[in-house]
C-alpha cells in the first residue's frame, strides 16, 4: 500500500474527504479522476485578451481540480497575444496548460462554450454555460451570449473562466443549482450586479510598475497568474519583488497555477521568478519569511498583494505600503468556496482584521477513520497510522479555481488605483451563491495615493 502524506495529498481531494463524499483517500481520487470538463472555442481574434484569459484559465484550473482531464474542441487554430501563451497556435496553448484537444465531444459531460455562437455546436449538453465578458465584468449565462469579447478586461476572463468552472465542479459534486443559473462578478464596482452599467468600468489604460508578492503559495502563484494576464505596453517596465521562504511540495500542483510536478523541491520563489520573467517582467528575490523587519526603501514599490496563509505575516503587514491587498480563502468542505479580500490603509488594521480564532475540536470524518483502518491492516502500528492520517485531516481544502477568483480580484483592487474607481476595505463572497458580494467602502477611500503607473497596451486600435 502507497502511503500518502500531507506533502502529497492533493487539496481538492481532501475537500471530498472533509465531505464525506468519499470512502477513503483512493476512492476520492477516483471520483475526482471521473470528472471531466468540455470546453469548446469558437473564434478567438488577436484582440480578444479576454476570452484567451478565459480559456487559459479554464485550462489551468480545470485541469487541477477534475482530474479526468479537460477536453477541448476547436473552431479554428488561431494565434495568441495573450503574455502567458503569446505567439502560440491555440492547439498548443491548450496543450501546454493541461487540457486536450478532440474532435468531438461527450453529450453526457458538461461543457463551457468560449465565443461560441449558437450554431457552432449543434448537441446539447445537460450542463452548458456561455462565458461572457465585457468591460471589467466576466461571468456564465446558459445561452451563448459572449459579449463585448476584444474590449473587456483580461482580469473579466480570469473572472469568467474560474466561474465556469467553479459551476461546473460544484454541479458534479451534487450542487442543484450549480450549472444551471447565470452569474458573474463586477470587478469595477464587485457591490452592483455585474450586468449593471455602473458596473462595466472604463478601459483599462494604466498599470502598475512595480508591486511586491510576499506569499507564493496558492493565493500567491493566482496573483501571478492575474498579473500575467495584463497587456503590458513595455513589459520590462514592470519589477516585481517576490517574497517566500518555503520549497515546492507535490500538495502545491493541486492549486498553484504556476506549479508543475517538474517543480517539485524547487524554491517557490524560483518557480514564479521563471514564468514571470518569461513575460518579459523583471523580478527580484527574496528569500526568508516576511516580517516586521521586511520593509520597504524608498526606491522599491508602494504596492503589494498578499498571498499568505497564516494569520502572522498578515498582522505585520502594518503601514508599510502605500496600499496592500490581502485575500483570505476558507478551509472546509463548503468554506473553501468563501473569499475574503481586505486592503490597507482602511478603518480596518491588520492587527484588528486578522485575531485569533477561537480553536475547534472536531472529530475525524469517517473517510479519515477508514483510511486509519486500512493502514493498519497494511501493518503499520495504530499510533503512526492515526498520527498519519491526522496530519493529512489537518491539510487545508482548496480548489485551484478559488485562488483564480481571488487572484483577479486582488489585483483589480490595485488597477481601480489608476482608474478613479473605488477603495474597497473589503469585499466578501462565497461562490455557492456569487450574487451575494459584501463590501465596505474604506473611510479614507479619498486618500492621496500616486503609485508609478506604465501604458496598458491598446490591442483594439
Amino acid at each position: 500500500m502507497n502511503t500518502i502524506g500531507r506533502d502529497q495529498l492533493s487539496r481538492t481531494v481532501k475537500v471530498l474527504l472533509d465531505g464525506n463524499q468519499a470512502k477513503d483517500i483512493a476512492d476520492a481520487y477516483r471520483l475526482l479522476e471521473n470528472l471531466v470538463l468540455q470546453v469548446e472555442v469558437g473564434l478567438l481574434g488577436a484582440t480578444d485578451l479576454a476570452a484567451q484569459a478565459a480559456l487559459l484559465t479554464v485550462l489551468n484550473t480545470g485541469h487541477r481540480a477534475m482530474l479526468g482531464g479537460v477536453k477541448v474542441v476547436v473552431a479554428e487554430d488561431s494565434e495568441l497575444t495573450l503574455p502567458w501563451a503569446r505567439g502560440r497556435k491555440l492547439t498548443d496553448a491548450v496543450e501546454a496548460f493541461g487540457g486536450a484537444v478532440v474532435d468531438r465531444l461527450d453529450q453526457a459531460q458538461p461543457l463551457l462554450r468560449i465565443a461560441a455562437s449558437n450554431s457552432s455546436y449543434q448537441h446539447q449538453h445537460d450542463v452548458q454555460l456561455n462565458l461572457t465578458l465585457q468591460g471589467w465584468c466576466g461571468g456564465v449565462t446558459e445561452t451563448a451570449d459572449s459579449g463585448s469579447i476584444g474590449l473587456a478586461n483580461p482580469l473579466a476572463g480570469v473572472v469568467a473562466g474560474a466561474l465556469g468552472v467553479s459551476e461546473v465542479f460544484q454541479h458534479m459534486l451534487g450542487s442543484l443549482v450549480a450549472g444551471r443559473r447565470t452569474l458573474g462578478l463586477s470587478l469595477w464596482r464587485p457591490d452592483l450586479e455585474w450586468r449593471s452599467p455602473d458596473a462595466i468600468g472604463p478601459p483599462l489604460q494604466y498599470l502598475p510598475d512595480g508591486i511586491w508578492l510576499p506569499g507564493l503559495g496558492h493565493l500567491g502563484q493566482a496573483n501571478a497568474w492575474s498579473l500575467g494576464c495584463l497587456p503590458y505596453e513595455q513589459p520590462e517596465a514592470l519589477e516585481i519583488l517576490l517574497v517566500d521562504f518555503d520549497s515546492i511540495i507535490e500538495a502545491n500542483c493541486s492549486t498553484g497555477l504556476l506549479t508543475m510536478p517538474s517543480d517539485v523541491g524547487r524554491r517557490k520563489t524560483r518557480v514564479v521568478q521563471r514564468c514571470l520573467e518569461s513575460l518579459g517582467h523583471r523580478t527580484r528575490l527574496i528569500e526568508r519569511r516576511f516580517d516586521d523587519c521586511t520593509i520597504p526603501n524608498a526606491e522599491e514599490p508602494e504596492l503589494a498583494i498578499a498571498g499568505f496563509d497564516k494569520l502572522e505575516p498578515r498582522r505585520v503587514l502594518g503601514d508599510k505600503f502605500s496600499r496592500v491587498v490581502d485575500a483570505g480563502l476558507g478551509a472546509g468542505p463548503i468554506d473553501f468556496l468563501d473569499i475574503l479580500i481586505h486592503s490597507f490603509p482602511s478603518q480596518l488594521t491588520p492587527e484588528s482584521a486578522f485575531k485569533d480564532e477561537e480553536p475547534t475540536e472536531s472529530q475525524l470524518a469517517p473517510a479519515y477513520e477508514a483510511e486509519i483502518d486500512q493502514r493498519i491492516e497494511s501493518g503499520k502500528q495504530p499510533g503512526d497510522a492515526r498520527c498519519g492520517v491526522v496530519e493529512l485531516a489537518g491539510a487545508t481544502a482548496a480548489a485551484s479555481f478559488v485562488g483564480a477568483i481571488a487572484g483577479a480580484l486582488c489585483v483589480a483592487d490595485l488597477l481601480r488605483i489608476f482608474h478613479g474607481g473605488l477603495h474597497y476595505a473589503s469585499i466578501n463572497l462565497d461562490l455557492r451563491n456569487p450574487h451575494r458580494v459584501l463590501t465596505a467602502l474604506a473611510e479614507d477611500e479619498n486618500q492621496p495615493i500616486n503609485p508609478g503607473y506604465t501604458p496598458a497596451h491598446d490591442h483594439t486600435s
